[in-house]
């Protein structure tokens, strides 16, 4: 448990939760009617009913630009977890669901073959399903548990409604926490387990099957699936190598120690089947095994372990990354494998059409980038050396066999800007086009009689405006890391000497900061590191220019000068499948799980949510609508915005979505010029879209998909609050039920889950 210190009080920190900071306060917890405490930090007064535990938590004020604190319920973070979880994506995954199954029938079976009484136990259980699928096969004895409460409270009702409530035994626990004969009345011989994710091991599988096996199990156990086999492949891709390195081939120049950097720890997942090889990657090495786990016996199975393999080159290249992926064997005879494997690779291994390939969410595929990249030669051997330990995986790559392991168990940022600017700011930093578009636009806005500034996260943009002619050239940077980052990036490039950085919040920036001297251009791209959607950038500039308005010039120039909020209505191949109802699994009943999910979203999420697009194919069924358009230059007159319209269907499709972006609009030789955060490229009614894949986008996904019409046409309602700078809207089809839930639904799954 970590510890913060806010005015002099101690606070228990619970972590780090999309973006909030979790903190309880025992002191306050004071029994009694009518009892409540308060606590003051800074000017803030913050009260706590007595009768429960609340939570103070940091939140993105975008007015003011400040992480703020702010009250929430105890369970705040618990509706959320739910609402933004997996398990519906999970539970849509038809090819996983029916491969569990076989795999159970298959040990039930076996065990049933040797003479035994089957007991299984379900480790992690979530929605019920797999231990009501062992119930199905002839399980003699089912055990399930399952540790995060509302789950387990919808899995118990879901074993309720399909009839099987004498036949299984739910757990609320940690199967860590299990104890025989307390909790669990023997050992059992089969287990089931799905606590895998992009890295196989990240959730803690190998220690769950550890202790299971020392604690929980038979010696002749079969457990389900039986093992698992970690596939790498070694890859050049300047796509992928600028998301750890900042591009050094734009005419800037990049610090010493950043190239060196290994960059952030944690792993890159990323859906490799949206990367087209020879066109976004090209693969130096055919794809090898490097990690057999066989669950099903414990010798095999090791918190930590390292190898080293030889490969051969498919020709001359640059190692920039790893591929890594793995595949499950449901049963011993390895007749059932479940792979996640990306859809080039499928097809290349099994001569399966790409279309026709699973898709998943909640396993992905990981890339590992490679410091330094190391140059390989057709017909020379090299090696990759890897080490993995109770939850991750680390490689590095040699011309030698024998080369020291030890420094990959300590792979982590040295540097700092790692740090401060995520792998998707890294490669839209070293973007070519990016680059030379504002160093056109800075330069028809120089004059050695204009004072500039720069208003954002760490950028190359005023090392470029240092090549120009500009009177004096500021930075507002109140974050003294990201600061550090800025001086290391200007130092590099002898510009030091050019650019003053003022390290201070916008409000208390006062004429000394700047030399007495009034600002005549404020640049931004915009981009802030604490933004997520992508008009909360636009909402934190706005409100710091808003702060700085005593010390512009009378006729002071924004760039850009404009913002519009676009959107398209969108045929999702499969990312719909994150908020839709499951309904039934394999003939069970799962809509309790439906109902808290939907109870979860009403309680803790915004309806419009950020996604990186450019990873979920989909297409366009509508013309670009504009929901609003914002003068930058000009403040915002009220705490939110509400705005209505509606849009047209200009094809047939699918409806199951609405995606949001923003474009910036920029002065340029009497014209304007636009910068998207959305769409690459104007696609045809019905074409596949491709999105710009340094920015996410703001999604609106529909409950349910609904075949649509040319000419069909959305009414939207949708509301902008200033303050959080979350979208939220009703959408709703003239002919048709409306897309977006009710409040009497809301009422209904309240009834259910109580």
């Amino acid at each position: 448990m970590r510890f913060l210190t806010v005015s002099k009080c101690l606070l228990f920190c619970d972590g780090v939760k999309n973006g909030f900071v979790f903190v309880q306060f025992p002191a306050l917890k004071i029994s009694g009617p009518g009892i409540a405490a308060s606590l003051r930090i800074g000017r803030r007064q913050y009260w706590s009913k007595a009768s429960r535990m609340s939570k103070f938590v940091t939140r993105l004020n975008v007015v003011s630009g400040k992480m703020e604190w702010g009250l929430l319920d105890d369970d705040y973070d618990y509706w959320q977890e739910i609402a933004r979880s997996r398990y519906g994506d999970m539970l849509h995954d038809t090819e996983r669901n029916v491969k569990y199954s076989i795999g159970l029938k298959k040990a039930i079976d076996a065990v049933h073959a040797r003479g035994q009484k089957a007991n299984v136990l379900d480790i992690g259980t979530g929605t019920g399903l797999l231990a009501m699928l062992a119930v199905r096969h002839g399980a003699d004895s089912v055990t399930a548990c399952e540790a995060f409460e509302p789950v387990a409270q919808a899995a118990r009702l879901i074993i309720e409604d399909n009839g099987m409530v004498d036949k299984i035994k739910l757990i609320m626990k940690r199967s860590t926490a299990i104890r025989v004969p307390e909790d669990l009345e023997q050992r059992c011989n089969i287990l089931v387990s799905e606590v895998f994710d992009t890295e196989l091991i990240g959730e803690g599988a190998l220690g769950v099957f550890i202790h299971a096996h020392e604690n929980l199990l038979t010696e002749d156990v079969i457990t389900v699936p039986y093992s698992a086999t970690v596939y790498i492949q070694v890859v050049q891709s300047d796509f992928l190598l600028h998301h750890n390195h900042l591009a050094d081939n734009t005419g800037l120049n990049v610090p010493v120690e950043w190239k060196d950097c290994p960059g952030p720890a944690s792993v890159h997942d990323v859906q490799l089947s949206q990367l087209y090889p020879r066109q976004d990657f090209r693969r130096l090495s055919e794809t090898h095994p490097v990690y057999d786990f066989v669950f099903c016996h414990r010798n095999n199975l090791r918190f930590h372990d390292e190898k080293t393999i030889q490969l051969m080159p498919l020709g001359m290249g640059r190692c920039d990354a790893i591929f890594l992926w793995w595949d499950l064997k449901m049963d011993p005879e390895g007749e059932v494998i479940l792979t996640c494997a990306p859809s080039w690779a499928q097809q290349d291994a099994t001569g399966i059409d790409m279309a026709l390939c699973p898709w998943r969410d909640h396993w992905m595929q990981a890339v590992y980038h490679l410091t330094p990249q190391l140059k390989i030669h057709p017909g020379n051997p090299f090696y990759v050396h890897s080490v993995h330990d109770e939850y991750s995986f680390n490689f590095c790559v040699s011309h030698s066999s024998d080369t020291s392991k030890e420094h990959l168990k300590h792979l982590v940022c040295s540097c700092y800007s790692h740090l401060v600017m995520n792998r998707s700011r890294m490669a839209m930093l070293g973007n070519v086009a990016r680059l030379k578009f504002w160093a056109r636009t800075l330069q028809k806005m120089s004059s050695p009689h204009l004072n500039l500034l720069y208003i954002g996260s760490p950028s190359n943009l005023p090392i470029l405006a240092t090549k120009q002619s500009w009177k004096n050239i500021f930075i507002i940077e109140n974050d003294h890391l990201a600061s550090q980052v800025f001086k290391t990036w200007l130092k590099a490039n002898d510009a030091d000497s050019r650019i003053t950085i003022i390290e201070k919040l916008t409000d208390l920036v006062s004429d000394i900061d700047l030399d007495g001297q009034k600002i005549d251009v404020i640049v931004s791209e915009p981009y802030f590191t604490n933004a997520l959607l992508p008009w909360q950038h636009m909402l934190i500039l706005l409100s710091y220019v808003e702060h700085l308005r005593p010390h512009l010039s009378p006729n002071f120039k924004m760039v850009p000068w404009e913002a519009r909020i676009r959107g398209c209505l969108m045929d999702f191949d499969d990312l719909w499948k994150i908020r839709a109802p499951v309904g039934s699994v394999e003939g069970i009943d799962l809509r309790k799980f439906d109902q808290l999910v939907e109870l979860a979203m009403a309680k803790a999420d915004s309806s419009i949510e950020p996604q990186p697009l450019w990873e979920y194919p989909g297409k366009i069924l509508s013309e670009i609508f504009t929901v609003h358009i914002f003068d930058l230059d000009r403040p915002l007159v009220k705490d939110f915005l509400s705005v209505s319209g509606s849009v047209e269907a200009v094809t047939d499709g699918a409806y199951n979505g609405i995606a949001f972006w923003v474009e910036y609009s920029f002065p340029m030789d009497g014209t304007d010029m636009v910068w998207t955060t959305g769409l690459d490229g104007i696609p045809l009614p019905g074409e596949y879209v491709r999105w710009n894949p340094y920015h996410r986008q703001g999604v609106y996904l529909a409950r349910q998909s609904r075949k649509i019409r040319k000419g069909d046409r959305l009414l939207y309602e949708c509301l902008i609050d200033y303050e959080s700078g979350e979208m939220s809207g009703k959408f709703n089809f003239v002919d048709a039920n409306p897309v977006s839930e009710s409040s009497k639904t809301v009422n209904e799954v309240l009834t259910a889950i109580s």
